[in-house]
This record gives C-alpha cells, sequence and structure tokens, in this order.
C-alpha cells in the first residue's frame, strides 16, 4: 500500500500536466471551429444577393428586403464587411427566383439595375467616394418589356454599362407555355408564397395551376422507370406541376393526344386551370449607358429564337471585358432548352450567332428557372449550369465536364482555376481549383461567387434562412 500510495504521489504532477494539454487542445479545437464559424459574415436581412468588384479593389454587394434594396462593402478583399446602407426603396421591387437588384462597380459609378412587377426595369448610381444613391432612372425604353422581371449589368474597363433582360413587348400580357406561369410578378409571388406562407398568394399559384417552389423537373432516368414501356405512336414526353407542386408526365402522340399519363386527372385539371393562355415571346435586349445609368440608349434586340421565345425564366448573364460583351441564355429550340452564349467585339454594336453550349441537350416542356453563370480571365471563357439537375462547367467549343448534381451554379474564373459554387437540395456545394470533387460547406440557396479582387481565391455569398452570408474560399 505504502508502494502504491508513493507511486500515485509521484504521478499526481505528470496528471496534472496531461490534463493541462488536454484542455488547451480543446481550446485550440474550439478556437478553430470558431475561426472557421469567423469566416461566414451575415451581411443582413434580404434576398437575392448580386456581387461586383471596382477598378481599385472595393468588393459590393447588393440585394433586397421586402421593397427595400440595400448595399453592402469590403475594402479588405472580403474579411470585413460594412453595414448594410439603403440604396432605395422600389415600389413593387420583384425579388426571388433570380430576380432582383443587379450591381456592376464601373470606373466612375457604381450602378445597380431592379425589376418591379409591372416589367420594368429601375437604376440607381453613385459616385465610389459617394454616401448618396441617386435615382430612380428608367432602363427599358418601352414600358412593360422587361416582363420577365430577368435581367442582368455589367461595365467595361471604359466604364460603359451594359443591361441584358428577357423582352416580352410584343407580348407582355398574362401568357405562359405548358409547365410555367408567366404573369408579370410571378417570380416573386410564388417563390414568396413559398417562403413566408401567404395563404393568399398560395390560392393565387394553385388558381394558375402552377408553384414556383415546385419540385425540379424530373431526369431521364426517372421519367424512364416511371413510364416504362413507351406506347405506340408516341411523339414526345411532357412535364408538368400538379396543384401539390410535384412534377407529373404525360405522353403524347402525333396530334398532341394523350396516349399515356402519370395522373390523367391531374393533366386533365392542369390544362383547365391554363386554358386559354397565350404563348410567350421573349427575346434578349441590350441597351448601354455612359453615364452610369442616369441615362439608356434605345434598347435593340440580341437574339430571338426561331421558335418565338427563349426559356422564359432563366436569367440571361451579361459581362463585359475590354471592348468584348458575352451574353449568356437558356434558349428554347424545338422544345430543348439548352444553354447559349453570343458574344460582341465592338462594345455591343452588334452579335455574332449564339453558339449552343456543351455536348447534351435537354429536352423538356416548361422552364428550369435555372440560367447558370459564367466568367473571363485573361481572355478565356468559363461557363456554368445544370442540365436535368446535373451542373456542369464547360468553354465554349470544349468539353463539358460534370461537377456533380444540383442546380443554381455560378463560377469565378482566376489565374489559379476555377471556382464554382451550386445548391444540392438545402446544401451549398463547392469546388476549387485544388479539389477534386465537391464538397459542402454550407446551407441555404441562391448562391453568388465574385474573384477575389487580389486575384488570390474568390468570395461566396447566399441565402442562410433569411439572412445574407458571405465566406471566403481560398
Amino acid at each position: 500500500m505504502i508502494i502504491v500510495h508513493h507511486i500515485a504521489c509521484e504521478n499526481k504532477p505528470k496528471m496534472k500536466k496531461y490534463t493541462l494539454l488536454l484542455t488547451v487542445l480543446v481550446l485550440f479545437a474550439v478556437s478553430s471551429m470558431a475561426n472557421a464559424q469567423n469566416n461566414l459574415h451575415s451581411l443582413g436581412e434580404g434576398d437575392q444577393p448580386s456581387l461586383s468588384s471596382s477598378v481599385n479593389g472595393v468588393i459590393g454587394i447588393t440585394y433586397g428586403n421586402d421593397e427595400d434594396i440595400f448595399y453592402v462593402f469590403s475594402n479588405d478583399n472580403g474579411k470585413t464587411f460594412s453595414s448594410p446602407e439603403k440604396v432605395a426603396t422600389l415600389k413593387d421591387l420583384v425579388i426571388g427566383m433570380s430576380s432582383g437588384p443587379r450591381l456592376s462597380m464601373g470606373k466612375e459609378y457604381y450602378s445597380i439595375i431592379a425589376p418591379n412587377r409591372a416589367g420594368d426595369l429601375t437604376a440607381y448610381r453613385k459616385k465610389p467616394d459617394s454616401k448618396k444613391w441617386e435615382g430612380p432612372f428608367k432602363v427599358n425604353d418601352v414600358p412593360g418589356s422587361a416582363g420577365e422581371m430577368l435581367a442582368d449589368i455589367s461595365s467595361d474597363d471604359k466604364g460603359m454599362l451594359y443591361a441584358t433582360w428577357i423582352d416580352t413587348r410584343k407580348e407582355r400580357e398574362s401568357h405562359q407555355t405548358e409547365g410555367h406561369d408567366m404573369k408579370p410578378g410571378g417570380h416573386e409571388v410564388k417563390e414568396r408564397a413559398a417562403r413566408e406562407g401567404h395563404e393568399k398568394e398560395v390560392k393565387e399559384g394553385l388558381a394558375t395551376g402552377m408553384n414556383h417552389s415546385a419540385a425540379q423537373p424530373l431526369s431521364k432516368e426517372a421519367l424512364d422507370k416511371e413510364i416504362g414501356e413507351m406506347p405506340e405512336g408516341a411523339k414526345g414526353v411532357s412535364q408538368y406541376p400538379g396543384l401539390d407542386g410535384k412534377m407529373y408526365w404525360v405522353v403524347k402522340g402525333e396530334n398532341g393526344e394523350v396516349l399515356k399519363a402519370k395522373d390523367l386527372e391531374n393533366y386533365k385539371a392542369f390544362k383547365a386551370a391554363n386554358a386559354g393562355r397565350q404563348k410567350t415571346q421573349g427575346k434578349i435586349y441590350i441597351t448601354t449607358s455612359t453615364d452610369g445609368g442616369k441615362s439608356w440608349l434605345k434598347s435593340k434586340m440580341v437574339y430571338a429564337s426561331p421558335d418565338g421565345s427563349v426559356c422564359e425564366c432563366c436569367k440571361p448573364s451579361i459581362l463585359a471585358s475590354n471592348n468584348n460583351v458575352y451574353i449568356m441564355f437558356r434558349n428554347n429550340i424545338s422544345g430543348n432548352r439548352d444553354l447559349y452564349l453570343t458574344r460582341s467585339n465592338n462594345g455591343g454594336n452588334s452579335f455574332g450567332s449564339p453558339e449552343k453550349l456543351g455536348m447534351g441537350t435537354w429536352p423538356i416542356n416548361g422552364c428550369p428557372m435555372d440560367g447558370g453563370g459564367l466568367d473571363v480571365n485573361t481572355g478565356t471563357i468559363s461557363t456554368i449550369w445544370q442540365r436535368q439537375g446535373k451542373v456542369y462547367t464547360v468553354s465554349p467549343g470544349g468539353k463539358e465536364v460534370l461537377l456533380g448534381s444540383g442546380r443554381s451554379p455560378v463560377i469565378a474564373s482566376t489565374k489559379n482555376g476555377n471556382y464554382a459554387l451550386w445548391n444540392d437540395g438545402p446544401k451549398i456545394m463547392s469546388m476549387l481549383p485544388k479539389d477534386n470533387k465537391a464538397s459542402e460547406i454550407g446551407e441555404g440557396n441562391s448562391p453568388r461567387l465574385l474573384k477575389l479582387p487580389n486575384g488570390q481565391g474568390a468570395l461566396g455569398v447566399w441565402i442562410s434562412g433569411d439572412k445574407i452570408v458571405a465566406k471566403r474560399l481560398m
């Protein structure tokens, strides 16, 4: 007993050392986790963020909250951010499903455009050293012609500001292609209903047979499994949203007769709810401004689909670099809704024939509501988009690369390679230049991405709950 007691007494100081070491390791682990969490900045309550950076290294982010537009900035490559400043209140501001304020930080002005339910685009501007935003200024020259409420802007090195949108000037009343309601305000109304549970708006959505928070269109594999053997005389498969928010399919014959359906009564109800609606005529339009958005030149058409309309609810993207202007959009040709890229090498005065991106095609009688993204680095164009729930990246003329499953992808192209973000269900997925596979970096939706001004990484921004959050990706 004496010996045992003696040994215990001798080990007592060592035990204290081990306990102290364990405590230090635990504190270090907790500190490391805290530092990781500190890299996720909460910028304010809002929706549909948009990013840009200036020539002198300022990062700007704009977003909407109800009818208010806000702006925050960072002067240290996204390490810290300013408090939100209110830009303006825009009556009937449309927020949701890629509709919302868009920011571009030019040489002389920082500029924002935002859509309203009437189908008009409104601009605001301020000088880099000013705290006051000027506006509102009208962007589209034909009232209500931006009826899809989907637009984008970009500035070139000389300060020219470019705005593009899906134009509906020939037909902006209630119109729809099978599987998508296109009444003014449709995006924002259905998205807000899904998020806030407004009973009145939900009922309005069901009355048109639409729900913008509906499930994604079924993949080819899922369709093959559900349909089984195709009936004789089948000429095509259509997908449409049911009143319950689920996607349904119907197989039609040469004259449009129903040969097979997942739920025939549901299809009849859908057709009855949408009877008499007109076909869309959305075209890609562009306009320019030399004074940061205060005044705009007469808009002009960039592209019209030979089948009558581009994809109605997929936001086009625009990027200006030197004297080049790139516009990417989802087309609709023979029922195939694939991404196309058109470019101008004379400052937007004229555009070449659009080039289809990727090797595959997506026949779908409905709108994916997903326009993808693009970026340019030292003259190399990088694009990202989803097809049938799979995210791909490709440079024009190149071979597409599968990144993973999901939607709403965005890309930032740097000298070290491409950064990518997208949604996979509630997860925010990332693929960095050093990565061999995608990894989850958070939860939320509507990711956005911007290469850091110093070229060392990218800044990811998304919606988490009702907050706009930002994270540096290195």
